[in-house]
């Protein structure tokens, strides 16, 4: 699109072709009214001023789409969401807003294909995109949602967080995520509890100034899992040459590279 109107013009079309009932009938043509936004995506509209105003009009109709029982439809309006945040970068947390509550449902859902899509969604616009407003509501499900794939999932969403999100972004979040992190060692679910123990590792490296505080507030079942002793506990543990060799990849490779 060179203009504005022209994207304007063109999404006007794509909004009736969504703003219709899911059914046997419909749902290709849904599909394909998402596929077809993509393009428009990827053709840099989100240059224009009326883009996030224009695109907070289709935003329900993306969000049933995620939350779809079919999952190709579902990993149409997945494959947006995380379009949206490559192309946005940090300009997406509006959108973030308003289409993160649907993605994160599929993390907890009982289909592993839907969670493993909803994580890997999220894992990508966290990368790109930061969402920094979302990080409660990560660490939340994280510590506290009764369920454990919500838990396991959340806390993989949280070491991307940690590891992506600049130290401005996370400061004022920190209580949280160290809550999280604190709750997520002793998970009961082991997969939370190893992913959580790499989450760790990178938090003590880029906030060493918070470590003597935060290992002083963990259970002793935390430490222990955290193998920490008395003596080691008021410091980080010291960096293994594959670590420090890891830390020194630029961030978004390395969150790509644990998917």
């Amino acid at each position: 699109c060179d203009k504005a109107s022209d994207f304007e013009t063109k999404f006007r079309t794509l909004l009736t072709k969504l703003d219709v009932v899911e059914g046997e009938e419909t749902w290709q043509q849904i599909d394909g009214a998402l596929k077809n936004l993509i393009s428009l995506v990827k053709a840099d509209v989100t240059k224009y001023d009326t883009f996030v105003p224009t695109m907070k009009q289709c935003a329900k109709f993306v969000n049933a789409s995620v939350l779809s029982e079919r999952t190709r439809l579902s990993a149409t309006a997945l494959s947006l969401v995380e379009e949206l945040a490559r192309q946005m970068e940090t300009r997406f947390q509006p959108l973030a807003d308003l289409l993160f509550p649907s993605v994160m449902k599929t993390c907890g859902r009982a289909n592993k294909v839907f969670v493993t899509r909803g994580v890997n969604c999220l894992t990508t616009v966290i990368t790109y995109a930061h969402i920094p407003d979302q990080i409660p509501q990560i660490c939340y499900a994280a510590h506290s949602d009764p369920s454990k794939t919500v838990r396991g999932s959340a806390t993989k969403l949280l070491m991307s967080l940690v590891s992506c999100c600049t130290v401005p972004e996370l400061t004022p979040h920190l209580a949280a995520v160290e809550k999280a992190i604190a709750s997520g060692v002793v998970d009961a679910n082991p997969d939370a509890r190893t992913t959580t123990r790499q989450t760790y590792e990178i938090f003590i490296k880029r906030f060493s100034n918070r470590v003597e505080q935060f290992h002083a507030g963990l259970s002793s079942t935390a430490k222990k899992y955290l193998k920490l002793d008395d003596k080691s506990a008021g410091a980080g543990r010291p960096q293994s040459q594959s670590a420090a060799s890891r830390q020194r990849l630029p961030l978004r490779d390395r969150i790509l590279a644990q998917r």
